[in-house]
């Protein structure tokens, strides 16, 4: 499905044309109505979401324009004006919904599925091939009731394909209808999404030429003569623990909660990548503009390009996970309203600006400056020691833990399908087959969730049995709540959680699987196909490992890590080599020139989690 975001304000539209686009839809922006207009003109869209203050035509004329047109698609207006006249006016302009900034990316997303699924016209039927469906109300593809997890150009692809499955498309046709309204890519790229397709049906037991070549001319669909069914699975019931299906990702919570922090990660990393500089150089507007608005009050220009920088600070801010900084964007704004300034407004300004400069200096969807390791762990103590666990609870706050408590597994398993915890502490008896069954189940879960264990009496037998089903720590009872809230802070601390990794990869699709593998270990992920942007991009997320390829266009991994070892600032920061190259003498080059470790591709997502781990903590003991 096509949407089309009308927005003066590229740096949010951006944000939400990614988020968008991460879902599965073809997005189309344009900043200004009359552009707008042309595309609707041009392209037939599934819905258009409108900003209501745009620089030519304001949203509501443009509404009503599209409507006496009799085009009938959803209209979503966008707009950081709350009042009640302007809702109105706009619903009767022919708005379908009516969404204030600062929004939230789920919310709005849910509200755009809403209205597709209100539209009688958008309602498609599933798209089938054989054993294969595609699902456009969803978004889901299926391959014998297996769920498969494609990236947005990939799903665009299929469902090209589908709809046309006995067409043959050439590379020039795909870009046209996978890249329309974006800067074109090479036919390499075509190249590379049908080579991900097929390795993703072929992994599932679909044909290798499912789609097939036809040389010279392009790509189709071919329906496979025989096709190897998927075995069957046994149930396993450590799978009741979740109370859900698997996610694609290997993540088995597959909770809201989960797939909420997910779009939380994906919208923090662009954040950091893009819009952090971007939304800098709009607060230092701001600052710079006291003297040329308040002291000089008769430059109207200033005025005016203070006034709507604030307005786009408190559209945007909210959505990036700043909730707060909207909030006081919105107070400059309302000061800018006003054509003349008295000395209280000047110094209410001031402080302003100052409290958003200081909201802005920590990360996005964090409530203070403290890091969530330090300042947010959610910790799930599952034990009948009553008093232990109020008193824990009493405690936790000073270590910067939330606390979840049950006092059997049967509770443990209900609060787990609700939320997943940072941590758990789990108090076992030996001997008890019930906890340690509940210890398996939790591992399972998620192999890179930190477990501490309250272990009362056992031999060494039983803890070799413990750390064998996944324990972290063990605490022998009695142990008093402050050295366990200590313990589980640091366990936190040196699972890697929150470790900001930074990768450098000319492979889009190879960094998109390491994102996939890594993701479920809570690794901050920053993603770099361009090696020529390495150095600005250490700037701006300050990584705390870096993956490097070795063999990339313009500068390879040897050069860069060269170039990082002589400079002062990262001469230490610990840099992993990720290359297809497994000879010898690759290897030797690159511990030479300075690198902590090599690993070979292809390598399993748990064990390259491990090897980050392991190099995470040597750092910290030798720094």
């Amino acid at each position: 499905m096509r949407i089309l975001l009308v927005d003066d304000d590229e740096l949010l539209m951006e944000a939400l044309a990614t988020n968008l686009i991460a879902n599965h839809y073809a997005v189309d922006v344009a900043t200004n109505g009359e552009m707008g207009w042309e595309f609707v003109c041009l392209f037939n869209y599934s819905l258009v979401l409108l900003d209501l203050n745009l620089p030519d035509i304001d949203g509501i004329s443009l509404c009503k324009k599209l409507r006496t047109r009799n085009y009938k698609m959803p209209i979503l207006l966008l707009t950081a004006r709350d009042d009640q006249e302007d809702k109105v006016r706009g619903l009767d302009a022919g708005a379908d919904d009516y969404v204030v900034k600062p929004f939230d990316f789920q919310e709005l997303t849910a509200r755009i599925r809403a209205l597709l699924r209100r539209d009688s016209q958008n309602i498609l039927p599933i798209l089938s091939w054989n054993n294969l469906s595609l699902d456009p109300r969803t978004c889901e593809v299926k391959y014998q009731e297996q769920l498969l997890a494609l990236t947005p150009k990939e799903y665009a692809l299929l469902e090209l394909f589908l709809r046309y499955p006995k067409q043959v498309f050439s590379p020039g046709a795909i870009i046209e209808s996978l890249w329309a309204g974006e800067d074109p890519p090479g036919e390499e790229s075509v190249r590379t999404h049908i080579k991900g397709l097929r390795q993703k049906f072929h992994a599932v037991g679909m044909a290798k030429d499912t789609v097939q070549t036809v040389y010279g001319l392009g790509y189709r669909l071919k329906a496979a003569e025989k096709e190897k069914p998927l075995p069957r699975k046994k149930k396993s019931q450590n799978l009741a623990l979740s109370g859900v299906n698997s996610s694609p990702n290997g993540d088995r919570s597959g909770s809201v909660a989960h797939r909420q922090a997910t779009t939380s990660e994906r919208i923090a990393q662009a954040w950091t990548e893009k819009f952090q500089a971007v939304t800098r150089e709009r607060v230092a507007i701001l600052d710079s503009c006291v003297a040329t608005v308040f002291d000089n009050q008769g430059n109207d220009e200033f005025h005016r390009k203070a006034r709507m920088t604030a307005h786009n600070l408190a559209g945007s801010l909210g959505g990036f996970g700043f909730p707060e900084g909207s909030k006081i964007a919105k107070k400059i704004e309302q000061i800018l309203i006003n054509q003349s300034f008295s000395s209280e407004d000047k110094e209410q300004f001031i402080k302003l600006v100052q409290e958003l400069q200081l909201e802005l200096q920590h990360q996005p969807f964090q409530t203070n400056g403290k890091s969530k390791v330090a300042s947010d762990i959610l910790l799930l103590t599952i034990s009948d020691n009553v008093g232990f666990t109020e008193q824990l609870a009493k405690l936790a706050p000073e270590w910067g833990v939330k606390t979840a408590i049950a006092s059997t597994a049967a509770a443990a398993r209900k609060l787990l399908q609700q939320e997943l915890p940072d941590a758990i502490l789990l108090r076992i008896a030996f001997p008890e087959a019930e906890g340690l069954a509940l210890l398996q189940e939790l591992h399972y879960l998620k192999p890179s969730l930190p477990i501490a264990i309250l272990l009362e009496g056992g031999t060494l037998e039983n803890r070799l049995a413990i750390v064998h089903e996944g324990a972290n720590l063990v605490l022998p009872e009695p142990v008093s709540c402050q050295n366990a809230l200590a313990s589980i802070v640091e366990l936190v601390a040196n699972s890697g959680w929150g470790a900001k990794i930074m990768i450098v990869d000319d492979d889009p699709q190879a960094l998109q699987l390491l994102k996939i593998a890594l993701q479920p270990w809570g690794f901050q992920l920053t993603l770099l196909d361009d090696p020529k942007k390495c150095w600005d991009l250490l700037e701006t997320t300050n990584p705390d490992l870096l993956v490097l390829d070795l063999e990339m266009p313009d500068f390879n991994g040897i050069e860069l890590c060269q170039v990082l070892r002589s400079d002062r600032r990262w001469g230490k920061l610990p840099i992993l080599f990720l290359s297809a190259h497994q000879d010898k003498q690759s290897q030797n080059q690159a511990f030479a020139i300075g690198a902590d470790d090599y690993i070979c591709k292809p390598v399993r997502g748990a064990e390259l989690a491990h090897r980050i781990l392991n190099r995470l903590k040597r750092s910290k003991v030798t720094t």
